[in-house]
C-alpha cells in the first residue's frame, strides 16, 4: 500500500491493525464505493469500450479496471468474471426483447404497398443502431467477439440476427413463405455491409456518409425482391 493510499488518521493505532486485519484496500481514483451505480456504469462503459476495440479475448479485467479507473476488486465485487461482465455491459446498450420492435410495427403496416420506402425504411432501421454511439459499441463488440467464435458473443449475435430475419418475416410474410431463403439473403447483405463498415472498419466504405450509403443500399436490396419466384 503506497504511502498517500494510508489512512487519514496515521496516529491512531488501533485503526490501522483493523483495517489490515480485513485486508481492505481503498480504491483510487474518486473513492466511489462499491455500492454506488455510477461505478458500476463507469466499469460497463470501460469494458464495452475494450471489448469493441480489443475483442474479447484481448480484453482483460485488470485492463477494465485500469480503463475505469478503478480497483480491480469492484469488478469482481459487482461481475462474476469477464463473461458475466461481457453479457452485461452488452446487454445494458442493447434491449433483444425490442430492438426490431418498432420495424416491425411498421412493416406490418405499410406491407410492401410502397417498396422502395419500406426497404430504405428496414435498412436504415437495422443500421441505426450501428449509427448510434450509445449502442454501437455494443454491437462491434458482440461481432468482433463472435468471429472468435465466443460461445457469449456468438448468442448475442445469433439473438440479433433472428429478430431480424422475424421482422423481415412478418412483415414480408408471402415472400418469406414462398422463397424460405428470402430473410436469409437480405440479412446476409446487411451483415456483409456491418462486418465490412462498422466492425473491420474497411475503406472508403467505413468513411462512406450515411445517407450516401443508403442510396446505394436500397437499390442492392430491392434485387432480391425483384427476384423472387413467381407462382
Amino acid at each position: 500500500m503506497s504511502k498517500g493510499a494510508e489512512s487519514p488518521c496515521p496516529n491512531n493505532a488501533a485503526a490501522r491493525p483493523v483495517a489490515a486485519a480485513r485486508g481492505r484496500r481503498p480504491s483510487r481514483g474518486s473513492g466511489r464505493r462499491p455500492g454506488q451505480s455510477s461505478t458500476r456504469t463507469q466499469i460497463l462503459t470501460a469494458a464495452l469500450e475494450l471489448f469493441a476495440t480489443k475483442g474479447y479475448s484481448g480484453t482483460t479485467m485488470r485492463g477494465i479496471a485500469q480503463q475505469a479507473q478503478v480497483d480491480p476488486a469492484l469488478i469482481h465485487h459487482f461481475f462474476n468474471n469477464k463473461d458475466g461482465l461481457f453479457q452485461d455491459a452488452v446487454s445494458s446498450r442493447i434491449d433483444m426483447s425490442t430492438l426490431f420492435e418498432s420495424l416491425m410495427d411498421e412493416g406490418a403496416e405499410a406491407g410492401l404497398k410502397n417498396r422502395g420506402e419500406w426497404i430504405a425504411r428496414i435498412a436504415r432501421t437495422f443500421l441505426s443502431f450501428w449509427e448510434d454511439e450509445s449502442t454501437r459499441p455494443a454491437l462491434v463488440a458482440v461481432y468482433r467477439a463472435s468471429l472468435l467464435d465466443e460461445a457469449t458473443a456468438k448468442a448475442f449475435r445469433d439473438q440479433i440476427e433472428a429478430a431480424f430475419a422475424s421482422c423481415l418475416g412478418r412483415t414480408a410474410p408471402e415472400e418469406t413463405e414462398r422463397t424460405p431463403a428470402f430473410t436469409s439473403l437480405v440479412s446476409a447483405q446487411l451483415v456483409g455491409l456491418v462486418m465490412l463498415r462498422y466492425v473491420l472498419a474497411v475503406e472508403p466504405l467505413a468513411s462512406l456518409d450515411f445517407e450516401d450509403l443508403m442510396e446505394w443500399l436500397a437499390p442492392a436490396i430491392e434485387v432480391h425482391f425483384d427476384r423472387l419466384p413467381q407462382e
